[in-house]
């Protein structure tokens, strides 16, 4: 068995800001392949993170003085998922990659070793696995905003009632990733980068996407208590402290009704973020809280 490939995708980001995302998944003892996909990125950073062994894919030249310097018109919210294909289509071995991990960089960290939960619960029944945010769209303003902006009020219809599954933690076995990866930049070519009111396309797509049989059919959807991954946005605490469209809504109305899916209990322990008694392995949006926050920069972000 391959080992597993862990994915990362920045621009214009310096150390201070991958420092918890790389330390955490040193911390965590995965002892896979790291790589992150690049388009800006200063000297010293790029010296930092090759001595850590991440594999650093330019989507430009890299110059001795300068570093990583990208010039075009690349939409990277969009792009990036055709350049994560492209890349994935070039392993080989005796790299040996058979499940991938793609995560964003700033706001996620590894609170466990991804490989340990994949061996224990992602079986060949399945070639893909998302987290749920434990929100519909239609119980989500980003949400709503997000998909009506980027595809139309008729796409919103279809999914007001489906639980929303975040973009940034995609994970699962290598050719199906990349399939998956060029279906979302095709679906997304030649919309705006980013969309009024917050994000880009890609998450709406992806979510449409799992209307079609295919992709639903073959995809592990969970929520936090598998233990997998906390988006951390839609979560209560991030809501009491106000974070997104729907945190500023309670914080207006403390009494206002939320529409989860799943009743979830959130604790610390062992310096973690717990969900239902179980540790998350990878926490999302942990800025979002800021307690969370507090503990996870002096965690991870030290060195």
């Amino acid at each position: 068995m391959g080992k597993d490939l862990i994915v990362g995708v920045v621009d214009n980001y310096d150390w201070n800001k991958i420092k918890c995302w790389a330390n955490s998944i040193e911390q965590s003892g995965f002892d896979g392949y790291k790589a992150l996909i690049v388009y800006n990125m200063d000297k010293n950073t790029a010296q930092k993170l090759t001595e850590k062994q991440f594999m650093l894919i330019g989507c430009s030249q890299y110059d001795e003085e300068k570093g990583f310097t990208f010039q075009g018109n690349s939409n990277i919210m969009v792009d990036r998922f055709l350049h994560i294909e492209h890349f994935l289509s070039m392993l080989d071995k005796p790299m040996d990659v058979d499940r991938v991990i793609i995560t964003d960089v700033r706001d996620v960290v590894f609170q466990d070793n991804p490989t340990n939960w994949l061996d224990d619960y992602f079986d060949p029944r399945w070639n893909i696995i998302l987290g749920m945010e434990n929100l519909t769209y239609g119980s989500e303003p980003w949400g709503k905003n997000n998909i009506t902006k980027a595809f139309g009020e008729y796409f919103f219809e279809r999914k007001k009632n489906d639980p929303i599954f975040c973009a940034g933690v995609i994970a699962g076995e290598l050719n199906a990733i990349k399939d998956f990866c060029l279906n979302i930049w095709l679906i997304c070519r030649g919309l705006p980068s980013y969309v009024e009111g917050g994000g880009g396309p890609d998450q709406a797509a992806m979510n449409i996407m799992l209307s079609m049989e295919f992709f639903r059919e073959s995809t592990l959807l969970i929520g936090p208590p598998s233990g997998w991954v906390l988006h951390a946005g839609t979560s209560m605490p991030a809501i009491e402290a106000g974070s997104g469209g729907i945190g500023e809504a309670y914080m207006m109305n403390p009494n206002m009704k939320i529409d989860f899916l799943e009743t979830l209990n959130y604790n610390i322990a062992d310096e973690s973020v717990h969900v239902s008694g179980k540790k998350i392995t990878i926490l999302h949006q942990w800025d979002r809280v800021p307690e969370w926050r507090q503990m996870i920069e002096a965690k991870y972000g030290n060195s």
